[in-house]
């Protein structure tokens, strides 16, 4: 089948199966699992560098901060050139995973903070470049599973989550921080190389002619199109602030637990991952039920328990019910990012915009995470580690509100169309 994208006439295999298809979401989806893998331990790690190198909740807070606005940046010119260029799709995956393990290596032998700011933000670039080619891939693969891959491309992020933590913080016993974060480089660059000899020419040969002033001049008028008449702008809203809201809660828990209520790094590790691994089974599941049903309710019921349990996190003071709260924030949190990215996807279908609205959210999520982890810290350090919960249930309501504003049965009418 041939869609006409701004980058010219690219042949996209659309829901074909066959091993073709099942080569593409494998990878792309083992690959997620590993990359996240990988950044997830940080918070874990900030915990340690916190101790190391004598920082405040505020400082903690900039090193968030520079990972996310980076990722904006990076995320939203991204989008824009895989749209432009999709041939390039598995040049770009491949050349973040590379990135993304050279940048890590440079934070390793880093001395001072400075230093680990700025090789963060070639980590963070790495990290950015993953997402749209990727989305957009399984977005155009499977455009009448888009829910339920973009779920399960999540939920093996999920795990990556799960596992990330829980090494690091047994690892922390034994070896240096700097030694943790620079050992997976060699990992990330060997499947890197492995994305780009599986997905080689899986987004289509090189058009013919790329009039790249026209296309862009294209791209950008649809943009403006798709912002008209239709939910987006709610869309957006709702994953901004949600963003925002995790970033307050999952960023500040292994800090809260170990500065906070003097637990170990093995035992913040393990709550760390406790957000992770309900998602892996549950997100999948949202994803597809809102295939059927649309985005928006299931949205609407997420932010709302949301909102109930950053409260209980918050006032359980520690112990069982602490845990509780976290598993059970851990069963609903990761699930609305893969819905807000699908309902996006439902808005734009047939426009070529896939990897382009990706990298805008993408961007967007970064830029008010970040002024959400500064923001969070500066308060945390004059009213206590607990400000952190509340604000993200703050943050969860004013999504929840937001929500009231998306466009129902979005995925029905993208399916439809």
């Amino acid at each position: 089948m041939i869609k006409s994208t701004g980058a010219g006439s690219v042949p996209l295999q659309e829901n074909r199966g066959g091993a073709k298809s099942r080569t593409i979401a494998s990878t792309i989806l083992s690959a997620h699992g590993l990359e996240h893998l990988y950044s997830h331990s940080f918070p874990v790690l900030v915990a340690a560098i916190y101790v190391d190198l004598g920082l405040n909740p505020f400082q903690a807070g900039i090193m968030s901060a520079v990972r996310q606005l980076t990722a904006g940046a990076t995320s939203i010119g991204s989008g824009v050139l895989v749209d432009l260029f999709r041939h390039r799709s598995e040049q770009v995956l491949a050349g973040s995973m590379v990135l993304m393990g050279f940048g890590f290596f440079l934070v390793s032998i880093s001395p001072v903070y400075g230093l680990i700011l700025a090789a963060l933000f070639i980590a963070s670039m790495g990290n950015a470049l993953w997402h749209p080619p990727a989305l957009a891939l399984l977005s155009q693969r499977f455009p009448k599973q888009r829910g339920l891959y973009i779920s399960l491309h999540r939920a093996t992020g999920s795990i990556g989550d799960l596992v990330g933590p829980l090494v690091a913080g047994a690892l922390l016993g034994f070896v240096s921080w700097r030694w943790i974060i620079g050992g997976g480089t060699p990992l990330a660059v060997a499947m890197g190389l492995l994305v780009l000899v599986l997905l080689w020419k899986v987004a289509g040969s090189q058009p013919a002619v790329v009039s790249v002033r026209s296309n862009l001049r294209n791209q950008i008028a649809s943009m403006r199109l798709a912002f008209h008449g239709t939910g987006m702008w709610a869309i957006f809203v709702v994953s901004a602030v949600r963003g925002m809201g995790d970033r307050s809660y999952i960023f500040f828990l292994p800090l809260y637990l170990k500065e906070g209520l003097d637990q170990s790094f093995m035992i913040a590790a393990i709550h760390v991952a406790l957000v992770s691994a309900p998602g892996i089974v549950s997100g999948p599941l949202f994803g597809a039920l809102s295939d059927h049903i649309g985005r928006r309710p299931i949205i609407a019921a997420l932010m709302a328990i949301s909102v109930l349990l950053s409260l209980t996190t918050a006032i359980s003071g520690g112990g069982i019910w602490m845990t509780v709260s976290v598993v059970l924030f851990g069963l609903f949190h990761s699930s609305v990012s893969s819905l807000t990215q699908a309902a996006a996807i439902d808005e734009v279908a047939g426009r070529g915009l896939d990897a382009t609205f990706m990298g805008l959210m993408w961007g967007s999520n970064a830029f008010f995470g970040a002024a959400a982890a500064a923001v969070v810290g500066l308060l945390v350090g004059f009213w206590g580690w607990e400000t952190a919960f509340y604000c993200a249930a703050m943050l969860f309501f004013l999504g929840l509100i937001a929500t009231m504003f998306m466009r129902g049965n979005n995925a029905l009418r993208s399916q439809s169309a």
